[in-house]
């Protein structure tokens, strides 16, 4: 009876015919919605970094360098300390699994910086609300494992973050749950920078899929897909000052490193992801949850190696800077370099070492996304611009790096995919060019070129002003539709006649999140005369410039 009772129970809590939920992972689905939540890695439904973004962590990552003990600057003897913080999943991944896992096969390559110490800190059976506690066992015994590394807390500058709550469907519904382990993450990253004083970058990394959706198990479907709008939320709000999140100086004090995605982990099972990506069931311990030392854990010690070796705030600082003999010469490319999403790139690279031999290739495509192929094929689902990089070492270590840069445009049958339903798209009074299914004064034309949502009202969009003498209006514009123009126009009076282009009116870029761009457009006539600006939305049939 015992026995029938356990294999009963064993049968509920997971099944491997569980291949598919018909979920895209969050780099995949940009911004189309999720139970009415955006999806994408970043704001707007992004997969890349937002320019300002990008810039700030180039800069910090190019900081990063040996400390001593006290954590004063020291090329000769000092130290970079990479940490793991999480619980059983990152820890088994990152170095307790066996050599499969990330830290043996990290120090065991000899294209790593031989003045980076890795050091795991995430714990098994330590979730979320196990380390909120500042004076917790957790950060005692992260403590004790830096020292028997021979490091201290002043010399840790990066981590690596991956956590979760235990059963979430007692916390609630979608998004009630992914709320709470967003508030958690944030309470970590501030307890982080007051242990680390030094903790400049820390990643962020989504959970794997569970081969289980029985609600009150650990962590089942699709709760762990979920999971990862709490890192997406919590690096959005850093991005716009929300959250007690600050990272910079100059804005008041520092309670927090800088937040990036890392590796996007989660895919759909046997769905390939848009890098060729699958998560099987034999990737997974017979709890359906973790990962196996055999399967899922090299997965993603693979997806973090590739990261740490191609990526461009993680270059300067991960790989060996010194060269042993010669290093290899590469060459990379691709045969497209843009296009309408969805469409696939076929990624080609080349590379020979003049004293050794080609040791491995990764490539990052700037979406929590990777491979180890030479010559990859990537299919990109959201608009934006990428930049493929590729990392290639030899049997000494050496490294060599390539980028192929990628721009993805969404037409608008492809957009209005993103936001109605199959009836809806047969029903032109809700997603035509001219409805307004929201009621909120904008078409869908609009929206689509302006880059706001369909499905919600805007609020005010444009607002004009007078800006040295002249009438200037500030809008936003989409910068990856393919299919429609804004035109901003002059006139006189209000009713016309209307006048564009140069020499009637003026523009400037004032802010740019990687999707849409914040556009000052001041008329150029002037004279004291009233003056009128209008924005002009047009359909085009070919392909429009990038903005």
């Amino acid at each position: 009876m015992l026995l029938a009772a356990w294999l009963a129970l064993t049968a509920a809590r997971g099944d491997c015919s569980l291949t598919q939920v018909g979920i895209e992972p969050l780099p995949d689905a940009g911004p189309r919605l999720y139970k009415n939540v955006e999806g994408g890695l970043y704001p707007r439904g992004g997969g890349s970094r937002p320019p300002a973004l990008a810039a700030a962590a180039g800069t910090i990552a190019n900081q990063i360098q040996p400390l001593d003990a006290a954590g004063v600057p020291n090329a000769g003897t000092g130290k970079i300390v990479l940490i793991s913080i999480g619980m059983s999943n990152t820890t088994q991944e990152f170095s307790s699994a066996g050599s499969g896992a990330f830290k043996p096969r990290a120090d065991a390559d000899p294209a790593k910086n031989p003045r980076l110490v890795i050091v795991d800190g995430a714990q098994g059976g330590q979730d979320s609300s196990d380390w909120l506690d500042p004076e917790g066992a957790t950060w005692s015994t992260l403590n004790s494992r830096l020292a028997a590394a021979g490091v201290t807390a002043p010399q840790v500058q990066v981590a690596w973050m991956k956590h979760a709550r235990r059963n979430p469907n007692s916390l609630g519904a979608f998004p009630l749950h992914a709320q709470t382990l967003a508030s958690d993450l944030a309470t970590i990253t501030r307890t982080a920078r007051s242990k680390f004083p030094n903790l400049k970058l820390l990643y962020l990394s989504s959970r794997t899929r569970a081969y289980t959706n029985v609600a009150n198990s650990l962590n089942p479907e699709p709760f762990a897909f979920e999971g990862g709008f709490a890192v997406k939320w919590m690096i959005e709000d850093q991005i716009a000052g929300r959250g007690n999140l600050n990272w910079d100086s100059q804005r008041g004090a520092v309670v927090a490193p800088l937040l990036l995605w890392g590796p996007y982990l989660w895919t759909d099972g046997t769905t390939a992801r848009s890098d060729g990506f699958t998560w099987l069931c034999s990737d997974l311990n017979n709890d359906y949850t973790h990962p196996s030392p055999t399967g899922g854990v090299p997965k993603v010690a693979t997806q973090l190696l590739a990261f740490f070796k191609t990526d461009v705030t993680a270059v300067p600082w991960f790989l060996r800077g010194s060269v042993v003999g010669q290093p290899p010469v590469l060459s990379a490319g691709a045969n497209l370099t843009s296009g309408q999403v969805p469409f696939t790139v076929q990624f080609t690279a080349s590379a020979t070492d003049p004293d050794g031999s080609i040791a491995g290739y990764q490539w990052t495509f700037a979406d929590g996304t990777f491979s180890t192929a030479p010559n990859p094929s990537k299919t990109f689902h959201a608009p934006g611009s990428y930049e493929a990089r590729v990392t290639v070492t030899d049997n000494s270590g050496n490294a060599a790096s390539a980028t192929t840069p990628i721009t993805a445009r969404l037409a608008l049958p492809q957009w209005r995919e993103l936001y109605f339903t199959a009836e809806e798209l047969a029903n032109p009074a809700i997603s035509g060019d001219l409805a307004d299914p929201e009621g909120d004064g904008m078409t869908n034309l609009a929206e689509y070129a302006l880059g706001t949502q369909p499905r919600k009202a805007d609020g005010a969009v444009w607002t004009s002003h007078l800006a040295s003498g002249q009438l200037a209006l500030t809008f936003p514009r989409a910068k990856f539709v393919s299919d429609a123009m804004v035109t901003v126009e002059s006139a006189g009076h209000p009713v016309g006649p209307w006048n564009s282009g140069a020499g009637v009116t003026g523009e400037e870029t004032t802010a740019d999140d990687g999707i849409v761009e914040t556009v000052v457009a001041s008329d150029l006539a002037g004279g004291g005369a009233p003056r009128f600006l209008r924005l002009r939305i047009d359909r085009i049939t070919a392909p429009a410039k990038a903005w």
